[in-house]
């Protein structure tokens, strides 16, 4: 026995031996300032799980999750005292997939009102509901379950809102979105259409009934009359306004998700709409559908997705703890982690900042009944977390700018890694616009990456815990292909023990070494000898954590599935193990390994399976935070992936009987579609721009092979005689033709290029449809590729072009990309008399002043044309231009073209806005030529 310990003491001092330690590492802390606060977990006694709204009661906290529960728990946070279940939905829906909202009555200890949000699944008519129920018990609170009287139902979807609360005029307020998928945006067109509940914030009365219903319309609600509006309506133009709360003034503040650039925050008013989907913020998406209720209000902070993802609305800040946020609007975004506060006046921002940078999928905040605030994080397992003051705060930063300062690598030129670093490869990289990479990891001295694994009766296992050690590190560095390579970018994540940060370093022209980017990330042309060039973009900071997230456990390369080999030694288990970088229970902690794609010999599945697992099972798994249900991951059966026969609920891209995968129909699968497009609607989102050509046709192979299998592999829904038909039509592949209809035909089209090497005519791929057009813009040569001059123009190349004033017009016509301007604007007799007649604008403004009005509306302001706010008697809030100020009246100009005069005694106010009416970022989603054309076309207006 002696000689037995003796013997594995020997040997586990050879293994700890192996590895040299990693000293030289100078990733420590942050390049940026740090922020005043970090987080810390609170209720650590009580299990939570999916927490959708956190309500606060008396001494106590009620936490709500997603799949029906409501629990009590004391607000100490070091209580003992257990849980108490208020209800359990689920007994009497058991078909509810989420329980969003939950609100007390303020009278509640009397009447025992308690009033609830669900759905009841996708896209049902009356799926998402309102309901009040009655308490059983007020201490402990309990709610019956059996107690439901609907008061409303709108339809379920994507966006469905279901936010209630109480505003302090005892009315409930109740926040819906647009039911819908992502793209195409607003698929419904109701964001701007009021004659349903949908895209609003919803003012009901619930202490009264009006005939036929179970509430009454407030008769002060604006839209009262209107036949062409539901009276219910306070506030309209969002997509997924996600949480809505009430400060101490009373003022309604919202967080609205955004779709492709910007994530909003709003202060909402009687009768006041918020664009969505005529405008994203600044961004006109479809303007034509702008409703002539009322003028776009324009979002407090518009936060771009450099920034944020996926805004959570939270609450003003009153409690005792911080009294540096007093008076602060405090909220933040799912995607990233981040949190902001901001301070308002009532009619301009008087301090903005970020507070805080979590590790969290932030999903909601409460506001406990002390004034403190509390957020839940969206995590496997879930928690509830407060802000607790950093104690690095002030603390200097000596974060790396250049790669040769992290001690990464001996030889930064050579990519030779510092003594202790270790180079690995993968068995399936990610697919990143033909760049290639090499990757490197390092763990401080003598540390390890540790796995526990918990394991089922049969062996497989249960689930499994990954802990990586404080600073560890992983870097990739792209480069270009070929014999000429040149190195473009070096990745970093670093672990701060707390939570993962990712970091870019941009190569410099002389290749001598690389500078930190910036914390937005930019963008940069790669030259390609002999090839198109490639647009190569440096991520921002808070783009890095949308794939590096939780549920991938950060490390997308490092991991059991993928790992293929380490410093060049082809075994990685063994050399893993012997160098001291994992243990045993590491490799144990997946069953599933990645192949190739580009190995010919290796199975097909296999190799498809592993190209969807590289490329999208970051988001697209379970509770990855993909935007579809579909789970991609490799240890999943292909059944259990929710791929195989169902219907896309993101939007079908123009395909004829979609399905995200259609056995043996490849021309009727979405997947195939969302890979192979550029622009909306590709995925991936962020990671390249480019189609993976090579995946495209494996993708293909595979989605035909599985037409072959019987009986595992079927359609769910069964493909109708019009889906049979276009089958037999396309099964053959057809050849490119101006006569091309469909995305499914496209499809087709394109699966023969990758056999025959036809390309399309220019004409074709310049279609109207941008289901089609997204699909063919790669074979156009990159000079006609379609590309934004974004939110920094650069003013004088677009000066400096020439441009088309014909075209121009046809931009800011009613069905052109700035038609949003008609809405405000008169041109030749056509549009809104509302802002400045631009009918002889070329005459007032020379083309510099024109594009520079454009840019930074709010730097100069036309006279006359200053927006102000006036506050009525009533409360309610009018904003238009002042035509005429009297002792008797105040005269405005509103938005609709009408004059409204309020008379003396019923001004409470007259304040004016800071900032234009005139959005920002008008011209970042057009091109540069398409800029040019307009600045030609409103010069030539004389």
């Amino acid at each position: 026995m002696t000689a037995k310990i003796l013997f594995l003491l020997l040997a586990a001092s050879s293994i700890a031996q192996a590895r040299e330690p990693w000293t030289t590492s100078r990733i420590q802390g942050a390049p940026e300032t740090a922020k005043p606060f970090i987080s810390e977990e609170i209720w650590k006694q009580y299990e939570v799980d999916d927490l959708l709204e956190i309500v606060a009661l008396p001494g106590k906290a009620l936490m709500v999750e997603r799949r029906g529960e409501v629990w009590c728990i004391p607000r100490d946070f070091k209580s003992t005292g257990k849980r108490h279940l208020l209800v359990a939905m689920k007994t009497i829906h058991p078909d509810l997939d989420h329980l969003y909202g939950l609100a007390f009555h303020p009278k509640w200890e009397t009447n025992k009102e308690v009033y609830v949000t669900y759905t009841t699944g996708q896209k049902i008519a009356d799926g998402t509901k309102l309901s009040r129920f009655k308490l059983s018990s007020i201490d402990p609170p309990t709610i019956d379950p059996y107690s439901e009287t609907v008061l409303l139902t709108w339809l379920s979807g994507g966006h469905n809102g279901a936010h209630i609360q109480f505003g302090p005029d005892g009315m409930l307020y109740i926040s819906t979105g647009d039911a819908e998928s992502p793209a195409p945006p607003d698929q419904l067109s109701t964001g701007q259409d009021n004659t349903d509940f949908l895209s609003s914030i919803l003012r009901i009365d619930v202490n009264k009934r009006d005939k036929g219903k179970n509430y009454a319309v407030p008769p002060d609600n604006p839209f009262i009359g209107r036949k062409d509006a539901r009276p219910e309506i306070w506030a309209f133009g969002f997509r997924n306004p996600w949480k809505i709360s009430f400060d101490d003034k009373g003022r309604l503040w919202c967080g609205d998700v955004g779709w492709e650039m910007w994530e909003m925050i709003h202060l909402v008013g009687r009768g006041t709409n918020h664009g969505w989907s005529a405008m994203e913020a600044s961004q006109p998406i479809r303007p034509e559908r702008l409703s002539p209720l009322a003028p776009i209000t324009p979002p407090v902070v518009a936060h771009p997705h450099t920034e944020a993802a996926s805004i959570t609305g939270g609450y003003v800040y009153h409690g005792k703890a911080f009294p540096e946020l007093d008076g602060a609007y405090v909220y933040g975004d799912y995607e990233t982690g981040k949190i902001w506060a901001l301070w308002h006046d009532g009619t301009k921002i008087t301090r903005h900042e970020e507070i805080a940078d979590t590790p969290h999928k932030i999903s909601t905040f409460g506001r406990l009944d002390d004034g403190e605030l509390v957020y839940a994080h969206w995590g496997r397992p879930g928690s509830v977390h407060h802000l607790v003051r950093n104690p690095a705060v002030n603390k200097p930063s000596s974060f790396p700018r250049k790669l040769s300062d992290t001690g990464l690598f001996a030889d930064v030129k050579k990519q030779t890694p510092s003594v202790g670093v270790h180079e690995f490869t993968v068995s399936e990289p990610m697919w990143q616009d033909r760049l290639v990479g090499r990757r490197f990891i390092g763990l401080p001295g003598d540390s390890k990456i540790e796995a526990t694994v918990k394991k089922k009766p049969d062996g497989t296992v249960e689930s499994s815990a990954v802990v990586w050690p404080k600073d560890a590190v992983l870097a990739k560095t792209l480069s270009t292909p070929g014999a000429e390579a040149r190195l473009v970018e070096t990745q970093v994540l670093h672990f701060d023990g707390e939570s993962w940060n990712g970091y870019s370093y941009r190569w410099n022209e002389t290749q001598t070494d690389a500078d930190l980017e910036v914390v937005n990330g930019g963008e940069q042309e790669i030259a390609i000898p002999g090839a198109a060039p490639i647009q190569h973009r440096f991520h921002a900071r808070a783009e890095c954590v949308r794939c590096h997230t939780p549920w991938t456990g950060f490390s997308l390369g490092f991991q059991p599935q993928q790992l293929a080999g380490i410093n060049g030694e082809a075994s990685a288990r063994e050399t893993a193990l012997k160098l001291g970088l994992v243990n045993e229970s590491f490799f144990e902690s997946s069953a599933a390994r990645l192949v190739a794609s580009h190995d010919d010999k290796a199975d097909l599945e296999m190799r498809a399976r592993s190209w969807l697992h590289a490329n999208c099972a970051h988001c697209h798994r379970l509770h990855g935070g993909g935007s579809v249900a579909l789970k991609v991951n490799m240890e999943l059966s292909l059944l259990e992936t929710e791929m195989i026969g169902e219907k896309p609920l993101r939007g079908d891209l123009g395909i004829e009987e979609a399905r995200i995968i259609a056995p043996g129909a490849p021309w009727r699968s979405a997947l195939l579609a969302r890979i192979g497009r550029t622009g909306s609607g590709r995925m991936p989102v962020i990671g390249s721009h480019e189609v993976d050509e090579h995946a495209f046709e494996l993708l293909w192979k595979w989605v035909e092979d599985l037409g072959k299998r019987t009986p595992a592999v079927v359609e769910k829904v069964p493909a109708t005689e019009a889906a049979r038909a276009l089958d037999e039509k396309l099964a053959a592949g057809v050849g490119f033709s101006k006569e091309m209809k469909t995305a499914s035909e496209v499809l087709a089209a394109l699966h023969d290029h990758s056999k025959t090497g036809a390309v399309p005519e220019p004409e074709t791929c310049l279609s109207p449809d941008p289901n089609i057009a997204g699909l063919l813009e790669r074979f156009l040569p990159p000079d006609k590729r379609r590309k934004t001059v974004g939110p920094a123009p650069d003013v004088q190349q677009l000066l400096s072009l020439k441009g088309n004033a014909k075209q121009g017009a046809a931009l800011i016509s009613p069905s052109g990309a700035l038609a949003t301007c008609l809405a405000c604007h008169f041109v030749n007799g056509t549009g809104r008399d509302f802002g400045p007649d631009l009918s002889k604008v070329g005459s007032r403004l020379t083309k510099p002043q024109l594009l520079e009005s454009l840019i930074h509306p709010s730097k100069q302001i036309a006279e006359g044309y200053g927006a102000q706010v006036a506050e009525l008697g009533d409360g309610t809030l009018q904003m238009g231009f002042l035509l005429k100020k009297t002792k008797a009246e105040t005269v405005l100009k509103l938005a609709t073209g009408q004059s409204l005069a309020v008379p003396a005694n019923d001004l409470k106010s007259l304040k004016p806005l800071p900032a234009s009416l005139m959005p920002e970022g008008l011209l970042q989603s057009l091109t540069s030529s398409e800029v040019a054309d307009l600045l030609s076309f409103l010069s030539s207006l004389k």
